[in-house]
Parts: C-alpha cells; structure tokens; sequence
C-alpha cells in the first residue's frame, strides 16, 4: 500500500486561514477609516476640473499627504483617513490657483475647511474653494563670470509680516517658475556656497517684488564669485550642505556686508 502525502492539503488549510485573518484584520482597519467627499468651485462658485484637493491632519502625522483630482463636475473623494481632525484645501497651479495651505500663500488669511471623522460620522460632505489667484516669478540662476547654471538656496519673505517665508533648497532650481502671492511685496535672497549672497532690487531701486495676479515677473540672476569659490569644503561645511539638501532647507542665512 502506498502511503498518501497530506502535506500539501494541510499547507492549503494554513494558507486559507492567513488570508481569512489577514482579510478580516484588513475589514477591521476599514471600519476605522473615514471618508472626505466634496466639490471644488471657484470664485464665481463654478465647479473646478482637475484641481488637487489634499486632507492635512492636524495631529502628528509623517508621510504622504493624502489627495486627490477633481472629476469634469468638480467633484473628489479621498479614502482611507484616519480618524481625527482633518482640514481641506484645493489648488490648480496650472491655472495659477497655489496651494493655501502653504502659509507663504495665505498668510493670516488661511480659512481652511476642516472637519472630523469618527465612528460616528465616517464620511463627511464638503466644499472647498479656490485661493486667490496669484503672479509668477521666472528666470535663470547663473555664475556671473562663466555663465554655468547655479542650484542655490532662497529665502522669499512677506516684507511686512517677516514670520510669513518660505525657504529652502530646491526651492528656485537654476531655471525657474514659480507662483507667487499677488500684489504682496516680497524679498528674496539667493546665496550659495561660493558666491556673495544676491538679493532682489528692482529697477526703482525697491527691495521688494511685487506682481498681480496671472502676471509673470522674468529674473536673471547672476551670482558673483567669492574668495571661497576655489576652497574645497571643510566636512563640516559638507555636513551641513548635506542635511540641508535632505532636509529641503537653509537655515544659515549669510549676513550682507
């Protein structure tokens, strides 16, 4: 008589209940997911297609924000959100619509949409509008003497609310375009390692830029060499650069002689 192998049925067993268990604890984390639908309009309180509506929690939270487009009627829905306060806000930068819940745009005038999810209210309907439409800023950034690009850090702040900025590296690549806050004054300064620091002027001699809304203002800038352009980086001036790119910051903002 030969004998029978059941190896393989009981394996089958094993792997139905992981997946029974594995579905059930997947159902259980469903049930305390929440839901955020809504429509998009904008100043005229028209529907808004394809603009990029984002949930924010208001508690601690690290990873991707959740998001999501608006259909052809305006309309969106984003799943899986934790219960918890949550604010809401919507953008189009194509149309030159920023995203508000940068406070570089907003300013103190941030109202948000917010609303809660529990196991008491898992869904929640709302509408978001539209920003106020703001200008643009675009140009090169370029050595001075041999015209190679320059990837520098920036600093844009409010001139008259200096708490409101927004700066980092990356921020202005060596070509760039960016939205900018309409009709509000702002300065900036580029520096990099290497070059004296630059700063906006205009032509009136202001130090601020200023630009209306779906306007564009074009900047060449032009970074001078410095005495230290030729030295190589101590390790803790690599230190530095290095948590700077990863941290998307420049903190240490040069002094101006």
């Amino acid at each position: 008589m030969s004998n029978v192998n059941v190896t393989p049925l009981a394996n089958t067993f094993r792997v139905a209940a992981f997946f029974a268990l594995t579905c059930a604890s997947l159902l259980a984390q469903d049930q305390k997911r929440g839901i955020i639908r809504g429509m998009v309009l904008d100043t005229t309180d028209q529907p808004v297609e394809d603009a990029k509506v984002e949930a924010n929690f208001t508690g601690s939270f690290s990873g991707i924000v959740p998001s999501a487009r608006t259909d052809k009627s305006g309309h969106f829905v984003i799943k899986r959100l934790a219960w918890g306060e949550w604010y809401v806000t919507a953008s189009k930068e194509q149309d030159g619509y920023p995203d508000e819940s940068n406070a570089f745009y907003s300013g103190f005038n941030s109202t948000p949409v917010t609303v809660s999810l529990s196991a008491d209210n898992p869904e929640q309907l709302v509408t978001v509008h539209l920003g106020k439409k703001a200008g643009s800023i675009s140009g090169t950034i370029a050595d001075a003497e041999n015209g190679e690009p320059v990837e520098p850090c920036v600093r844009l702040q409010w001139k008259n609310a200096p708490s409101v900025y927004w700066s980092g590296y990356g921020l202005l690549n060596s070509r760039f375009n960016l939205l900018i806050p309409a009709d509000t004054d702002i300065t900036l300064m580029i520096w990099s390692r290497g070059y004296e620091p630059w700063v906006y002027k205009g032509d009136d001699g202001n130090d601020a830029l200023r630009v209306h809304a779906a306007d564009q203002l074009k900047i060449q800038v032009r970074l001078t060499p410095n005495n230290d352009k030729e030295r190589p980086p101590t390790d803790e001036e690599l230190k530095k650069m290095r948590e700077s790119i990863s941290a998307g910051g420049c903190d240490d903002l040069p002094s101006l002689q």
